[in-house]
């Protein structure tokens, strides 16, 4: 047999799941390269060892903690979308007005209109986001002026 075969026979015996035949053909294996039964062993042994473990039960205040952490970081991200989004509608609002002429023209192709439309919406978004993106930064990158690259 191949080695990923016998590895492939020692999970099923290690999770109790091989047939009388399968653990017959491991034995054999084993009686073949001893190496294969040491691994063998250690896997059972990894196996008693994972099966008792068990997670500590965290105290209240630190779950009074855990459950703060995730109320403030939800809060914050609702917030990012809010400022996010209500900056988008601004902006939006303002290219639709100072492009209100064009948009009125019924020589202007219609294809042109959406055209012109996505790349203002992608601009605002892009817009937004680079300065959200550049405001985090300043504000984590305290000695980027006195660290030399």
């Amino acid at each position: 047999m191949k080695d990923e075969e016998i590895q492939q026979l020692m999970m099923k015996m290690v999770d109790g799941v091989a047939s009388p035949e399968e653990e017959s053909a491991m034995e054999e294996a084993v009686r073949g390269d001893e190496r294969w039964g040491a691994e063998l062993r250690a896997f059972r042994k990894i196996r008693e060892v994972t099966e008792k473990m068990r997670l500590e039960d965290l105290p209240d205040g630190r779950w009074d903690g855990y459950w703060a952490d995730i109320y403030r970081r939800t809060e914050r991200a609702l917030g990012w979308v809010l400022l996010s989004g209500g900056l988008m509608a601004v902006l939006g609002y303002a290219a639709w007005t100072a492009l209100g002429a064009f948009y009125a023209d019924p020589g202007v192709s219609g294809v042109l209109k959406i055209g012109v439309s996505l790349a203002l919406g992608g601009g605002i978004v892009l817009l937004v986001s680079i300065g959200r993106e550049r405001w985090f930064a300043r504000r984590h990158e305290r000695y980027e002026r006195g660290v030399e690259r």
